[in-house]
């Protein structure tokens, strides 16, 4: 049960909510901080390998049956994943300084998400046209 003294709301350990509501979020706050800077250094080291794959992609061409209409798509998409390794990178530092801890999470695994989804459509495209 919840206690009235002195304008502050006490638990049953005599603890103010108030203060248990700060240390939450100064518990949320490092667990975001953790993972924001362990994926930052992820994407870090990450983003030459898929940078290159996706100037790589443009090898795509080589295939006598590939159109630039199939073939443009593939590259565009493979680029996409570099860039959203960048645009995450960015959006989790900016939400940390907001004190957005939430969002954080989900902008750590968006080029993870990406990278699948890419894939997936590049799969979906290859095999409807070719």
């Amino acid at each position: 049960m919840f206690m009235l003294k002195d304008d502050l709301i006490f638990s049953k350990n005599k603890v103010p909510l108030k203060e248990m509501t700060k240390e939450k979020i100064d518990r949320e706050r490092k667990r975001a901080k953790r993972y924001a800077l362990s994926f930052t250094i992820l994407y870090i080291f990450l983003f030459p390998l898929f940078f290159n794959m996706g100037l790589v992609s443009f090898m795509i061409f080589d295939t006598p049956r590939m159109t630039i209409f199939l073939g443009l798509p593939v590259v565009f998409l493979t680029l996409l994943i570099s860039l959203t390794m960048l645009i995450s990178i960015y959006l989790m530092r900016s939400s940390y300084l907001r004190g957005e801890y939430k969002k954080i999470y989900f902008y750590c695994v968006l080029p993870l998400f990406t990278f699948v989804g890419v894939f997936w459509i590049n799969d979906i495209l290859i095999t409807l046209f070719l």
